[in-house]
């Protein structure tokens, strides 16, 4: 099951290594945008007292567990200066940090999303609502519910290609209404996930936190979340034909947020909860998701908890 190539670091202490704090793990994405988790740490050489180097990546996609809380995660640990590799299986057994999910839902389906309350507080799921249009008592219902509530423009346009008066109106000109009414609106997401930097300029004199919306994977830090723009990773049906498309993504991006750790976080979006919707979450999805985040002790965010 397990290979060994000989090296000079003893398979011990590269097991210890993986869960010493000194080792600090990073991700990246290939070139097919496929996430890859690595690490690099030093070893002195028994026999020379010389530093040796080595880099580890990590197969979180093929990470085996029996349902304790346990996982087998496959790695294989490459010598920088010989290039000989030794493959092996890391226990990992996530603990409790600051890493989690800042998950939202956009546009106007208040009706779904209010149904599905009951599915978000069985999972201790905190999530943020992106309104859009004019003020609604939802707003408050769900503040009171404790989540969050943010603003998704007027009418939804397609910003960068309305004038500055219309911006303006979809923007800022129900705001006043929303705060009157016990909703402090403290972030926005741009419809379709469209903006120029001088948009960025004009809303953060109303908004303390903008928010973009793409299809690649980003982990942010909480100051990172707190300096004020982020883009955040779709959710959507359309993303995913097949259930198992969507769960395999699903499993790699949790584990990786949360082998990362610290106080990494992953923003993600969707926006509808149906079956048939494009834009939107089938309900066995999202509540597998919300049982995946909760298994690994993910933490669930909301943009308000980022407003210092």
């Amino acid at each position: 099951m397990v290979e060994l190539v000989e090296m000079t670091v003893d398979p011990v202490i590269i097991k210890v290594k993986q869960n010493s704090p000194e080792i600090k793990r990073y991700y990246f994405l290939d070139e097919n945008k496929d996430i890859i988790v690595m690490a690099k740490f030093a070893e002195v050489r028994k026999d020379t007292d010389e530093t040796a180097h080595y880099e580890v990546s990590y197969d979180l996609a093929h990470a085996e567990t029996d349902g304790s809380g346990v996982f087998l995660v496959p790695f294989a640990v490459e010598s920088v200066e010989t290039g000989m590799i030794q493959h092996d299986k890391l226990f990992w057994e996530p603990g409790t940090d600051n890493a989690g999910i800042l998950l939202s839902f956009d546009d106007d389906f208040l009706e779904v999303w209010k149904n599905n309350f009951d599915l978000f507080e069985r999972y201790n799921a905190t999530v943020t609502f992106f309104v859009q249009g004019e003020y609604s008592p939802f707003c408050n219902e769900a503040l009171e519910r404790g989540y969050d509530v943010g603003y998704h423009s007027l009418n939804h346009l397609n910003l960068p290609k309305v004038t500055r008066a219309s911006f303006n109106k979809q923007t800022l000109s129900a705001v006043d209404k929303f705060r009157n009414s016990g909703v402090p609106l403290n972030s926005f997401a741009y419809p379709f996930g469209l903006s120029q930097p001088w948009m960025h300029d004009v809303l953060f004199r109303t908004y303390k936190i903008l928010r973009g919306y793409g299809v690649t994977f980003r982990l942010y830090h909480s100051a990172q979340i707190r300096d004020g723009y982020i883009i955040s990773k779709a959710l959507d049906n359309t993303l995913f034909k097949k259930d198992e498309d969507f769960k395999a993504t699903v499993d790699l991006m949790l584990r990786t947020v949360k082998f990362i750790g610290d106080d990494m976080i992953l923003p993600l979006t969707t926006h509808d909860i149906s079956d048939t919707a494009d834009w939107g979450i089938k309900p066995q999805r999202l509540e597998y998701f919300l049982q995946s985040a909760n298994d690994l002790q993910l933490k669930f965010y909301r943009y308000r908890d980022f407003i210092d």
